[in-house]
């Protein structure tokens, strides 16, 4: 299962968000992520009424740079991540491609200990309850 990103709706957060973009970007939301901006990006997101694929985009870009700032800072007290959480829990059903993705669970590299800064919390989100 793989998350789709349409170019109409790379193309408005691009210009709403003021994004670096040269328009040949393969992974975008890998390529555009900024950890820097991740609080502006989560305030922007709860700020606005969304289409759903751009509330999918937008949570694409906003996990690629939550995972890039997993790498430097441990998000101890999960600062960053309640609000990650937040967005997901009334739409979790939505971004299953997205959360699987950054869980590896379809992955045949799956493993407990390997995996992307964010995976063990995607994976602890995924299976609570």
């Amino acid at each position: 299962m793989m998350h789709i990103l349409y170019k109409e709706d790379i193309d408005y957060l691009n210009k709403l968000l003021n994004l670096p973009a040269k328009g040949d970007e393969q992974d975008w939301d890998l390529e555009l992520s900024d950890p820097a901006r991740l609080s502006e990006f989560l305030g922007t997101f709860k700020a606005y009424q969304f289409s759903l694929s751009v509330r999918k985009a937008f949570l694409a870009l906003i996990m690629a740079s939550y995972d890039q700032l997993l790498q430097y800072d441990p998000d101890e007290d999960d600062f960053y991540w309640v609000s990650i959480k937040e967005l997901l829990d009334s739409e979790k059903h939505e971004h299953m491609a997205l959360l699987k993705y950054w869980s590896l669970e379809d992955s045949m590299y799956y493993n407990e200990d390997d995996g992307f800064p964010v995976t063990p919390r995607i994976r602890a989100y995924l299976y609570q309850q």
